[in-house]
């Protein structure tokens, strides 16, 4: 099997590098010089969650059109770079290669689907992460449940089973999803509706829950967006006690690990507040459902944008 990924950040490199470890011929795809060069020239260093590291020579460039077709492209960037990745990928997609999309948030797939057929196009969700901690080094951090993925037209397709294979094969497990692949989307989004908590916050996953404030916040922005859920015509149990599932199954699993908007936030980086509350709020909005939390935290988020972008100005 022939595998691309783009985005050669932390997860894309992170999933990269355990599938060049089981003999996948993969490739990342990247668009900073800077990190294509550093690990064209010494590898990709990857910690795991013993504190073991492990090595590999990856393949790496900036130019999609010199891999050729693939099988499978990974889109593993940030939601505001969907569009112009699923753009950038087309010379290596043909007719039978899939696209798939486990990023956080809403609109990714709808920005894929400009560029691809919605018939080639997987859609899911990870539990699995990872931070970067250089050029050429990431932090793996695992996770429970691994990857979930389907076609994002809901159909049973028995190809997808060889993908999961290699995949599960590579340490990455990985399950099918048949019918509505929304749910596990907006299911996991319930969790990422407080990740700006986080990132004003500056606390970690044990952090948000030991703080009363915090882990109120948290609850209030899961349960209004589960109420958009149900007003998208979505029902699932967690729907049904959103904030308790959160912070009781979900934050759990973060410990101490900072979420990636907190990440983006420290590095000084624009965060995905676009493809989660303001998407969140978007679609309150066109079905008449209130978002103020949403809303109040998209603002808070955009200022700390801006103030990083002033703060970068006058350097």
């Amino acid at each position: 099997m022939k595998v691309a990924i783009v985005g050669a950040g932390g997860l894309g490199a992170s999933f990269g590098a355990h599938l060049f470890e089981a003999g996948v011929d993969v490739t990342l795809i990247e668009i900073d010089r800077r990190r294509v060069e550093k690990i064209a020239e010494e590898g990709l260093y990857m910690l795991m969650p013993d504190g073991s590291e492990r090595h590999c020579r990856i393949k790496i460039t900036d130019d999609p059109a010199s891999v050729g077709v693939v099988d499978l492209v990974q889109i593993s960037v940030k939601g505001y770079h969907t569009e112009s990745a699923a753009e950038s990928c087309l010379p290596m997609v043909g007719p039978e290669t899939y696209v798939l999309s486990v990023q956080n948030g809403l609109g990714n797939l709808r920005q894929i689907a400009k560029h691809i057929p919605e018939t080639q196009i997987l859609g899911g969700v990870t539990a699995l992460s990872a931070m970067p901690l250089g050029l050429n080094r990431v932090k793996f951090n695992g996770g429970i449940g691994g990857i979930r993925f389907g076609r994002c037209d809901g159909l049973a397709d028995a190809r997808l089973e060889e993908i999961a294979k290699v995949m599960s094969g590579a340490g990455l497990e990985t399950h099918l999803l048949e019918g509505d692949i929304r749910i596990p989307i907006w299911r996991k989004l319930l969790a990422n509706a407080g990740n700006c908590v986080a990132a004003i916050s500056g606390f970690t996953g044990n952090q948000l829950m030991a703080c009363p404030e915090t882990s109120e916040l948290t609850a209030l922005l899961a349960n209004e967006t589960a109420a958009v859920a149900r007003s998208e015509g979505l029902d699932f149990a967690e729907l049904e006690n959103a904030g308790d599932y959160v912070l009781t199954k979900c934050l759990p699993g973060v410990k101490d690990n900072k979420i990636s908007m907190l990440q983006d936030v420290e590095a000084n980086r624009r965060t995905e507040i676009d493809t989660l509350n303001a998407e969140i709020a978007r679609v309150g909005e066109a079905n008449g459902v209130p978002t103020p939390y949403s809303k109040v935290m998209t603002l808070l988020i955009k200022a700390r944008e801006q103030q990083m972008l002033w703060g970068m100005e006058n350097k």
